[in-house]
């Protein structure tokens, strides 16, 4: 069981944090080459500053109450 929570995407920070971050900063933006992209998101991380990652490793004991409140099933915010 504890392997299920684990591996749960609810508890990464990637997934409930930064992945949403990028997608609200670059909506509307389109890019022709990968490089690009991957230039801009970049870009886009690194602009977030300390205390935007500071709060996404915080959140973390939160999520993981929750999941373990679930029996590991999906996390909504």
């Amino acid at each position: 069981m504890l392997q299920r929570y684990r591996d749960s995407p609810d508890l990464a920070p990637s997934d409930y944090h930064l992945f949403g971050f990028v997608k609200n900063q670059m909506r509307g933006q389109h890019y022709e080459m990968n490089d690009a992209l991957q230039t801009a998101v970049r870009q886009c991380l690194r602009a977030a500053g300390t205390e935007f990652y500071r709060k996404g490793i915080f959140k973390l004991p939160e999520r993981w109450e929750k999941c373990v409140q679930r029996n590991g099933d999906y996390v909504e915010k």
